[in-house]
């Protein structure tokens, strides 16, 4: 082994050690019990030591002692003198929800007092197991040397159901398991979905998120004890930044509570992956504490932080990585405000990439883009609204043939020229790709919530609006009316764009204007999205109809979407629809430049949340976690006022130079000091005396003061 190695495998353990004894020390000064971060009490960390036996080990390093089996299995963990594997299946990889890997060679990598990898290896690859001193948790990864074309790819962590009681996913902290006798009295809905004896329904699909967004951190609690799975990056996993996945949920048949590390999976319409020889899946940590939600979310923030672990000497994961950043702009003049940036590999259609690796951003309000810690290699960027400013675009930006090889590589001013015509007589959401607007798209992920949708409608522009009139999917045979008045006549051509979010069991629509069918959507595959509790999005489709201008009418005009066909459970979902005509416009206006008005009232994308009469608000602001350099942080934003907030962003300043750096239950953005907070699809309505709870990771440098004033859509609110 050479000696840059010893240094990759020692230093950092070191640089761990005495980073998480501080921890440890500041923990104990103020009274509060940690035995994650306490992994190492205040006192030096035990070596790590394993033991082989043909193709069984065991491994220790004084904080926990895990045993693996021939299979490359883990049956045996126990954490501080307890057993939380116990009968449960414990942690494996599998395929296609039920082929299990079948090693034949344990190979020991590295064996050091600071940090023991071990291999199980099979066809499909190898899977690494990692555990370093002083650190309380498993650290994973997995590079395929045959694994071939995947429907699903994934490694389980199965734990005992009688200990861990609850789950987390990052976005809901409190997933409460039904028993396993619960589950076996009750009715089954569909695959993993049950009617429990008090009629309330458990699925383990509600439980689902949005890996690159929202999935740092998911895992199960209860009993005084936590497992957790930790991923600093999802650069390896497939569908890009709309890929949506399974977190937790209780196994059915035997009670282990399971949080899974979906790896490639065909959940929510993603197609199945051929997975290149080479590609590196990882590393992800699985942590063990005392089941305190604030302690691994600190462990979270940390953990993002070490990526890309330098303890990891491995080709076919770099440890120099780029940063690539540009500014990209409409060719209307337009900063591309809030578009989804993101580099994977050419083809067009990113849900559908996975053999690949994929890093993806959130540009600011002046179109401004930095993608962190990217592999070197070639890519294309991609880019499409996120509603906002530039919710009218509904095409996707491309530029291929970026090479990533130095450190930096800026891109410069981009120029995107989207497909629009010079009228725009009615718009009903904002292209984000997401139905989050619409009414039930703000719900927490629930089965059942087509059963809500009306099989008809009217939807009036000009006194109908997205979240009050418009549903997330169409889920039943009948027609949705969208009724509009002109007061000119128009020639030439007239473009319907129908944006869907999701199609879920091919629902059959015709579109008709004034009577007349000029389209139907196209038998898209089934995403499985609407009968698995998503609200939000599946499978994004664009559609586009072209129809003369003439059967447009002064006077009183119907668009008619009429569903003639559906099945249970299934519909189209909505992300935005357009009405345009005129000739196609490519740019060259001002930077405040729009689409010219037509001579009607038009529905535009929804406002930004405004003070309401009546309203007040009152915030509670508390440090949970403290670290040297880190901290996390909960905010309680309370309705104190008598009317019902729809929407609402927080804005608030820090004193001492302190940055966010990953936050929950509100989209978080900073410029300077100054930091805003807006609400998600899901907590977005505050009735009077409601409360919604949000929180952040930040760093520090020589002091941590509490903001003193907080804003509410404009209005001051009571620091309590």
């Amino acid at each position: 082994m050479s000696r840059d190695r010893l240094r990759v495998m020692f230093l950092p353990g070191a640089l761990s050690s005495l980073l998480i004894l501080a921890l440890g020390i500041w923990g104990l000064g103020l009274g509060l019990v940690m035995p994650a971060l306490r992994g190492e009490p205040a006192h030096a960390a035990s070596p790590v030591t394993l033991s082989v036996s043909g193709m069984t080990a065991t491994i220790s390093n004084g904080i926990f002692t895990i045993k693996f089996n021939s299979s490359g299995t883990g049956y045996s963990l126990v954490w501080q003198g307890k057993e939380l594997i116990g009968p449960a299946k414990g942690f494996y990889s599998s395929i296609n929800g039920g082929t299990g890997f079948s090693p034949t060679q344990l190979t020991v990598v590295t064996n050091t007092a600071s940090m023991v990898d071990i291999a199980y290896i099979s066809s499909w690859g190898e899977l690494h197991y990692v555990v370093r001193s002083g650190v309380s948790g498993l650290y994973s990864y997995f590079l395929a040397t045959g694994i071939g074309t995947v429907g699903e790819f994934r490694t389980l962590y199965r734990v005992d159901g009688s200990i861990f009681r609850t789950g987390y996913n990052g976005v809901e902290t409190a997933i409460a398991f039904p028993t396993l006798s619960q589950i076996q009295s009750a009715t089954e809905l569909q695959d993993s979905t049950y009617q429990l004896s008090d009629g309330t329904i458990y699925t383990k699909y509600d439980a689902a998120t949005y890996l690159m967004s929202q999935d740092l951190l998911h895992g199960v609690y209860g009993n005084s004890y936590g497992v957790w799975l930790i991923s600093p990056s999802h650069e390896y996993n497939n569908g890009g930044p709309l890929k949506q996945d399974l977190t937790v949920h209780v196994d059915s048949s035997t009670g282990d509570a399971v949080v899974l590390n979906m790896l490639i999976s065909a959940h929510f319409g993603t197609p199945q992956v051929t997975i290149p020889n080479g590609k590196l899946f990882g590393p992800w940590f699985v942590y063990f504490n005392n089941g305190s939600i604030s302690d691994a979310q600190a462990q979270a923030a940390l953990q993002q932080q070490q990526w890309p672990y330098s303890w990891l000497s491995n080709a076919a994961y770099p440890l120099t990585r780029a940063t690539v950043s540009g500014t990209l702009r409409l060719a209307d003049g337009r900063p591309a405000a809030g578009a989804q940036v993101t580099l994977a590999q050419p083809g067009g259609d990113v849900y559908a990439q996975g053999a690949g690796y994929i890093f993806t951003t959130v540009a600011d309000s002046a179109g401004n883009f930095t993608l962190r810690q990217v592999r070197p290699g070639s890519y294309s960027l991609y880019a499409w609204a996120n509603g906002g400013s530039i919710g009218d675009i509904t095409d996707q930006y491309e530029l291929d043939n970026v090479n990533v090889s130095a450190t930096s590589t800026n891109l410069g001013t981009l120029t995107w020229t989207p497909v629009r015509y010079s009228t725009l007589l009615w718009q009903i959401g904002t292209a984000d790709r997401k139905a989050a607007e619409f009414r039930l798209g703000n719900l927490p992920r629930q089965y059942g919530l087509w059963n809500q949708v009306p099989a008809n409608l009217t939807y009036t522009i000009g006194s109908s609006t997205p979240a009050n009139n418009w549903y997330y999917a169409q889920t039943a045979v009948g027609t949705w009316n969208v009724n509009f008045s002109l007061n000119q006549s128009y020639s030439g051509d007239a473009h319907l764009t129908v944006a869907l979010a999701g199609m879920t069991r091919t629902a059959a629509v015709t579109v008709r204007v004034n009577g007349t069918a000029i389209g139907s959507y196209p038998a898209y595959t089934n995403d499985a999205a609407i009968y698995r509790s998503a609200n939000q999005s599946g499978y994004y489709h664009l559609m586009v109809f072209t129809f003369p201008a003439s059967l447009l009418k002064v006077g009183s005009n119907t668009v008619a979407f009429a569903m003639t066909s559906v099945s249970s459970g299934g519909g189209a979902m909505y992300d935005t629809i357009k009405l345009e005509v005129g000739p196609q416009v490519t740019g060259g206006g001002s930077a405040t430049a729009t689409p010219t008005p037509p001579p009607v009232v038009t529905q535009t994308p929804s406002p930004t949340p405004t003070a309401t009469t009546g309203a007040a608000c009152r915030v509670t602001y508390s440090v949970t976690s403290q670290w040297p350099g880190g901290f996390t942080a909960s905010i309680t934003l309370t309705n104190s006022g008598t009317t019902t907030i729809n929407g609402w962003t927080l804005t608030f300043a820090f004193s001492a130079g302190q940055t966010i750096t990953q936050g929950w239950n509100a989209t978080f953005s900073q410029q300077g000091s100054q930091v805003s907070a807006s609400s998600l699809s899901y907590n977005a309505v505050l009735s009077p005396g409601a409360s919604s709870t949000l929180g952040f990771n930040g760093t520090w440098t020589t002091s941590n003061p509490a903001p003193t004033s907080f804003t509410l859509n404009g209005q001051s609110c009571t620091l309590a």
